[in-house]
């Protein structure tokens, strides 16, 4: 359907400029912006169930990734301190 209404928003020029700012980071016209920014709202709402899904199932996941990250973090500590402990033999 095309777009045929007008909407005339009154906003500071601040809010102006990031307004069109982000329509350009986006690659789109400001109109088009405002449009799909709207559509997306309306999509949150239709899938919150499977968002709220989702980010139990991430927040259920974070421990066991931040024991990931601090093994790796130890490992790394580990050959580090080789690493050095092998420079410091082989300088005469």
């Amino acid at each position: 359907m095309a777009a045929t209404a007008r909407l005339v928003v009154q906003m500071t020029p601040q809010e102006k400029r990031a307004l069109d700012s982000r329509a350009k980071r986006a690659g789109v016209p400001t109109a088009e912006f405002v449009r799909r920014r709207l559509n997306a709202a309306d999509d949150l709402g239709e899938n919150r169930e499977e968002i709220e899904s989702l980010l139990a199932a991430l927040e259920a996941m974070a421990p066991q990734v931040l024991q990931s990250v601090d093994s790796a973090l130890s490992s790394t500590a580990a050959m580090s301190a080789k690493l050095d402990e092998m420079k410091s033999e082989a300088q005469p």
